[in-house]
């Protein structure tokens, strides 16, 4: 069965919603109902989880969540491993200015393979769009600033009311919350509907898939 190793970014303001809900998501999906009580007792092997999850910035050195939690990331750039899945969360105004203008965050982003698929969380759509992976697409970011991403860039297709925005190889999820919503259509729709559903229910999440 084929396992998806999936890389979280980290920065400093991240909105710890944005990266902790898809983190426990990935990590709490199973390939069967049989392996549900195995992780929760710390029986389940790394070889037999369908998502292997680590954390990555851009110098591998602990980072301060917004708020104030302190969070000591995986990898950096240079020593991640090639991910098939990157999840790029978001943060307050003052992260989005300081991310969007971070040259090394950005390439990161950008530089991503067509291959991968590229998750955001809330305002994380803002460095999907800045990296240039959401142009001619629809997209959708925290209710709060749906306003000012279509503002900020006419060439994506803001879409509201909505909790994600599925476009192939480009997922983005509206605010906080929504990352969860959005990485169980992802079990869903890399596993099966039955690995999702059962995901919802291991995290006890009232999710219609």
């Amino acid at each position: 069965m084929k396992q998806f190793h999936v890389g979280i970014l980290l920065f400093n303001e991240v909105d710890a919603m944005d990266f902790v809900g898809p983190y426990e998501v990935f990590n709490l999906s199973t390939y069967k109902d049989s392996d549900v009580q195995k992780l929760f007792l710390n029986q389940l092997g790394l070889e037999e989880k369908p998502f292997i999850v680590n954390t990555v910035s851009e110098d591998g050195k602990p980072i301060t969540v917004h708020n104030g939690l302190r969070v000591h990331p995986d990898y950096c750039f240079q020593t991640a491993p090639d991910f098939d899945i990157i999840v790029v969360p978001g943060g307050p105004y003052r992260a989005i200015k300081t991310v969007s203008q971070n040259k090394q965050i950005m390439n990161w982003i950008s530089h991503q393979s067509k291959e991968k698929l590229i998750l955001s969380v809330c305002t994380g759509a803002f460095f999907l769009a800045q990296a240039g992976l959401l142009q001619g697409k629809q997209a959708t970011t925290n209710q709060t600033a749906l306003d000012l991403l279509e503002k900020s860039y006419p060439k994506v297709e803001v879409v509201r009311g909505v909790k994600f925005v599925d476009q192939g190889n480009v997922v983005t999820a509206a605010g906080i919350s929504a990352g969860i919503d959005m990485s169980l259509h992802i079990v869903g729709r890399l596993l099966n509907e039955e690995a999702g559903i059962r995901t919802a229910q291991t995290i006890e999440y009232n999710k219609h898939l």
